[in-house]
C-alpha cells in the first residue's frame, strides 16, 4: 500500500520561531527622520548673526522667503544675496549664522543633514535690515537729540558714557563728533572732536579742560570712539577698543539739556544754540548714551562686536541695557527723524545729512 506524505510549509515572519529545526530571525525596519530647523526671531543687520539650531548635524541655510525651496539645489542655485550657510557641528545647540552680504527681507532656516535629508522651513523667521549710516557734509549737516541730555539731569549728568562709530573724511580741520550743552549759560558739557587727524575730548565750565589722545587716526576709515566719566569725575577716552587718554576732575556744568551730533556751539542761549561751527565731514553710525560708566571690558566687547550689546549681561540685547538713555542705530534709510531704540523715545532730528548704506564695518 502506498502512503501519501503531506508536506506543510510554515512561514515564520516577524517572530523568532523554532520550527522543524529551523530558526528565523525577527525582521525589523528603521525610520530615518528629516532634521528640524529653527531660528530665533529677531531684526538683524548684515553685520549681525541669525541664531539657528537643528535637531541633526549638517548645514543650516538662511534663505530669503522669496526663494521657492524644493530641494538643496533650489537653495544653492539662488542669487548670492538670497542665502548664507553655516555648518552645524552640534545638534540642538545655538549656532551663529552670519547675515553678511544678504539683501534685506524676511528669512527662514533650512537644514540639510549628513544623510542629505532636507528639513522644512523653520517656523520662526528673521527680518534682515541693511546697515545704514548718516553722511554729514561738513558744512551744515547735524543731528539734535536734546531729550537724551534731559534724561541725564536727574543724576547731575554723571556717570556718563557715550559710544559712536565715526568715519572722518577730512583730516585738515576741527570737527565735532558729539557734544552736550546747557541753555541759558556758556557752561557747556563734554564733547569729542577731531582736530585734524587726532582725537580730542573737552569738558567746559568756567574754563576749558581739554585732553588730547596724542595719536593720529586715518581718514576714510571707521573708528570706534567711547567717552566714559564716573561719578568721581574721572574718565577715559577709548578709541578702537583701547584706552587712548585718561583724565580726572572733569567739571560738572549742571543740568544739560542739549545733545548734538556733528556740530559744535560756542554758546547756547535760551532755546537757541548760538554760533554753530566745526561741522563733521564724514559718516557717523551707532551712537549710544548711558547714565552709567562702561568698563573697559564692555567697551572692548562693543568694538569687537561691530555694534552694540547689553552692558549688564552681554547678551547682545543692547536696547535693554541698564541706564541706557538713547540708542541710535541709524538704520531708517530715509527721512529726517533718527529713531531712539532705547525705551525712552528720545527721537533725534536730522538736518541736512543724507542716508548711506553699508555700515558699520571695521
Amino acid at each position: 500500500m502506498k502512503k501519501n506524505l503531506n508536506i506543510i510549509l510554515i512561514s515564520c515572519l516577524s517572530l523568532t520561531i523554532i520550527s522543524c529545526g529551523l530558526i528565523q530571525e525577527e525582521s525589523t525596519t528603521t525610520s530615518i527622520l528629516a532634521p528640524t530647523a529653527s531660528v530665533t526671531t529677531a531684526n538683524i543687520t548684515t553685520s549681525e548673526n541669525a541664531v539657528v539650531q537643528s535637531t541633526n548635524t549638517g548645514t543650516a541655510y538662511l534663505v530669503n522667503t522669496e526663494v521657492t525651496v524644493s530641494n538643496l539645489a533650489s537653495i544653492t542655485g539662488a542669487a548670492d544675496n538670497q542665502s548664507n550657510s553655516v555648518t552645524i557641528n552640534s545638534a540642538a545647540t545655538n549656532t551663529n549664522l552670519p547675515a553678511t552680504g544678504l539683501a534685506d527681507g524676511t528669512y527662514k532656516v533650512y537644514v540639510v543633514d549628513s544623510a542629505g535629508l532636507l528639513s522644512s522651513a523653520s517656523t520662526n523667521s528673521v527680518t534682515l535690515l541693511i546697515d545704514y549710516a548718516l553722511d554729514f557734509d561738513g558744512t551744515d549737516d547735524n543731528v539734535s537729540a536734546n531729550g537724551v541730555a534731559s534724561e541725564l539731569a536727574s543724576s547731575n549728568n554723571l556717570p556718563l558714557s557715550v559710544s559712536a562709530w565715526v568715519y572722518p573724511e577730512d583730516g585738515t580741520k576741527k570737527q565735532l563728533v558729539f557734544g552736550f550743552y546747557k541753555y541759558y549759560a556758556f557752561a557747556n558739557g563734554p564733547s569729542i572732536w577731531f582736530g585734524g587727524t587726532d582725537l580730542k575730548f573737552a569738558y567746559f565750565n568756567d574754563s576749558l579742560t581739554a585732553v588730547d589722545t596724542s595719536s593720529t587716526y586715518a581718514i576714510n576709515n571707521w573708528h570706534h570712539v567711547v567717552l566714559t566719566i564716573g561719578s568721581d569725575r574721572d574718565g577715559v577716552l577709548y578709541v578702537n577698543g583701547s584706552s587712548a587718554a585718561t583724565f580726572s576732575g572733569a567739571h560738572n556744568s549742571g543740568s544739560l539739556n542739549r545733545f548734538s551730533i556733528a556740530v559744535d556751539y560756542d554758546n547756547v542761549e535760551g532755546s537757541v544754540a548760538g554760533n554753530p561751527s566745526d561741522y563733521f565731514d564724514g559718516k557717523i553710525d551707532e551712537v549710544a548714551v548711558w547714565n552709567d560708566e562702561l568698563t573697559s571690558a564692555e567697551v572692548t566687547a562693543i568694538y569687537n562686536n561691530g555694534n552694540m550689546l547689553n552692558v549688564s549681561s552681554d547678551t547682545g540685547d543692547y536696547a535693554s541695557a541698564a541706564n541706557l538713555k538713547g540708542y541710535y542705530r541709524f538704520n531708517e534709510s530715509s527721512g529726517t527723524s533718527l529713531q531712539d531704540n532705547s525705551s525712552n523715545s528720545n527721537t533725534g532730528k536730522i538736518t541736512g545729512a543724507t542716508w548711506t548704506a553699508g555700515f558699520v564695518s571695521k
